[in-house]
């Protein structure tokens, strides 16, 4: 089995190991099956890139792409005590 030693800046070792500790897995074993991941054809994963759409821009698209267009005239909502609309 071979090593390799890479150099993270302090920030990201402590994020690495954050993460790991998260999934109840080493840090080794998390590099190890994202390198297996690639290898089987996986596409890399990064940081998002600075023209990607922010939250409020994804929820501006979803509006006017109208799939939420169901929710404008949505039921009235009912009392469980008395039956009658809210």
């Amino acid at each position: 089995m071979s090593t390799l030693n890479v150099e993270l800046a302090e920030g990201q070792l402590r994020d690495l190991e954050r993460f790991a500790a998260a999934r109840k897995l080493p840090v080794s074993g998390i590099v190890r099956d994202y390198v297996e991941y690639l290898l089987a054809g996986g596409q890399p994963v990064g940081p998002p890139a600075d023209d990607e759409h922010n939250s409020r821009q994804l929820a501006v698209i979803a509006q006017r792409g109208g799939s939420f267009a169901w929710l404008d005239d949505e039921p009235d909502l009912y009392s469980s005590e008395d039956g009658e609309p809210v």
